[in-house]
């Protein structure tokens, strides 16, 4: 009888065992679809939005360089800019990222221009994602938001801060007139990235403020 108790009561912990790992399987897979489902939602629910707010931000972009004046000089010929800028909107994608203080992350195999006759040297990322999360499209809201920082002297989610960011990348695909890149590379540096984006409002402030 012992044994057959002892049998019973080890089929018992096994099936109960089995049950919870059914059950945890179960819960991991509802969490991980409710996930999923929120980021489509909010990645669906952000379309609509996310396309004028580019177009307008490219359209500003391109309105500054394009004419003579501090900000458009500081990235050398309207030239370069003008094929700089249509290319990096062709690589960007739209993504959740987790650091809700990234804007725009340009990723990826890097490919080189050489300098000829009718533009400067530059590069270009493989990819460019504008961060569903961050400050091109985001502001904190409610307590429960998380901190998403101001870009410059711009609030985040504003036209100002969205060129400005623009203009903040574009700084790291073209090289100056000494040779080295208009910004350092700063992906691993908030600090670093605060003085480029510092350093391009600085050149191109009076342009930014005057777009609305």
């Amino acid at each position: 009888m012992r044994r057959h108790a002892c049998v019973v009561l080890t089929a018992f912990f096994v099936t109960a065992e089995i049950v919870m790992t059914d059950l945890t399987t179960n819960a991991q897979q509802k969490m991980e679809s409710l996930t999923v489902e929120r980021n489509n939602a909010a990645i669906s629910a952000s379309r609509t939005k996310p396309v004028p707010y580019i177009e307008q931000a490219l359209q500003d972009a391109m309105s500054i360089l394009s004419k003579n004046n501090p900000c458009s000089r500081f990235f050398g010929d309207t030239k370069t800019a003008q094929e700089v800028l249509p290319r990096l909107a062709a690589r960007f994608q739209i993504r959740l990222l987790r650091d809700s203080r990234i804007g725009l992350e340009m990723s990826g195999a890097l490919t080189y221009f050489d300098q000829t006759e009718n533009h400067r040297a530059y590069r270009l990322f493989d990819a460019a994602t504008i961060n569903l999360r961050g400050p091109f499209f985001k502001a904190k809201v409610f307590p429960a938001d998380p901190y998403v920082p101001p870009v410059g002297g711009f609030r985040p989610n504003t036209r100002e801060a969205r060129v400005l960011i623009l203009l903040h990348e574009m700084a790291h695909l073209l090289k100056g007139g000494d040779g080295n890149w208009l910004v350092p590379d700063d992906g691993d540096n908030p600090a670093l990235s605060k003085q480029n984006t510092a350093l391009i409002e600085s050149q191109c402030r009076a342009q930014i403020r005057s777009l609305s």
